[in-house]
């Protein structure tokens, strides 16, 4: 979220505008780290107790005609302090709070979670303008609220300047530092490590790949759980194919995505789905859930595989199947890799960052007219 504000405030004062920037201070959480104490919890001291006073009284310093901007909903418990003055929500996903409401089969939280879900979206039910990075977010948007908005608008997030195809020896040069055994040799490439990314379908879809016998090695960033060390431990004959990075810089996700076969992308779910336009920009193949926000962000670009069934045995089936529909996209002649390639960039085009300025500004006005009577 802190990049998300960032990209607000730094293009909203390119274009002539006044951005004042606010979030909770860091006081007891630093004394916390400083004595080896819990920094979570004091840390919602700094939360909870030290911000909302500082927030209300930054609000009431505020011009006249001033727009109050909350860059997630997850900042709920604090909108109904400035609930009276103009203001908008960016709402990015609503996962956690679905499973807090048993609405996602596969993720479950615990009680403190669910309660804390219970209160974000009690605060957020209070504001009157919303901007939904996917229409699938405006969808799961709309069942939570009491009441229609008076703004309920739709924003795809944009695409940072950094996402762009490498030239393949200065990819392969970065990869190889990164991870030396793996050579030269063909990947699959995933990153993210949530519950919602599918993981085990993930390694399911790529076991069936080594059942068809297509020699192509397996790369995820992000840290490995217990679900997925289990899963390599009771298939030591595969292990050597698979490579893991807990964390990886900006310019190696790039690398990644210049070299790699193909981005696998087998979300449950998602609130936008970086890691789609991310890979489009870099020239990545892609292959996804066929549902949205995953076929908003990929459109004609991508291509698609079911989504994850419940049923255990409907799973092997699907795995196989999927593992089919990956097997026909890295088999594509060049001529085909090409095509899809352009269609990438194409789409990755739709989310520039001064288009989506041009669009936020648009909302932001519309947001302070009709909360101004105008």
């Amino acid at each position: 979220m802190r990049t998300f504000g960032d990209q607000i405030a730094v293009g909203l004062r390119a274009r002539g505008h006044q951005v004042q920037e606010l979030t909770a201070p860091v006081i007891f959480a630093r004394l916390a780290r400083r004595h080896g104490v819990v920094t979570k919890w004091l840390g919602y001291l700094d939360k909870f107790v030290l911000f909302s006073p500082l927030l209300w009284l930054r609000a009431w310093a505020l011009p006249a005609n001033s727009l109050c901007v909350f860059a997630d909903q997850a900042l709920g418990p604090w909108i109904s302090l400035l609930k009276s003055r103009p203001h908008i929500v960016h709402c990015h996903d609503l996962l956690a709070l679905e499973a807090a409401m048993h609405q996602q089969p596969f993720h479950q939280l615990g009680f403190t979670g669910r309660i804390y879900q219970r209160w974000i979206r009690h605060g957020f039910r209070q504001a009157r303008c919303f901007l939904s990075v996917s229409q699938a977010t405006r969808t799961s948007l709309e069942r939570q609220l009491q009441r229609q908005p008076l703004l309920f608008a739709v924003l795809h997030n944009p695409l940072p300047s950094r996402f762009a195809p490498l030239p393949a020896s200065e990819a392969a040069a970065e990869v190889n530092r990164a991870l030396p055994c793996l050579g030269r040799q063909p990947f699959l490439f995933h990153i993210g490590s949530s519950w919602y990314k599918n993981r085990l379908g993930l390694l399911a879809i790529w076991e069936q790949l080594q059942i068809l016998q297509v020699p192509v090695h397996l790369v995820l960033v992000g840290a490995a759980d217990c679900a997925l060390e289990e899963w390599i431990r009771q298939r030591p004959e595969l292990r050597f194919r698979i490579h893991i990075l807990d964390e990886a810089s900006d310019a190696l996700v790039v690398a990644f995505y210049s070299q790699a076969a193909a981005l696998l992308f087998p979300s449950h779910a998602e609130g936008f789905g970086w890691p789609i336009l991310e890979a489009l920009a870099c020239g990545c193949p892609v292959v996804t859930t066929d549902a949205a926000p995953m076929t908003e962000v990929g459109g004609q670009a991508a291509s698609y595989i079911p989504l994850y069934p419940l049923n255990p045995q409907a799973q092997v089936d699907w795995a196989r199947i999927a593992a089919q529909q990956v097997q026909a996209v890295l088999q594509r002649s060049p001529a085909e890799q090409l095509a899809v390639r352009q269609q990438g960039f194409d789409q990755a085009h739709c989310f520039q960052y001064e288009r989506w300025l041009d669009q936020l500004e648009v909302h932001y006005q519309r947001a302070l007219a009709v909360q101004e009577g105008r």
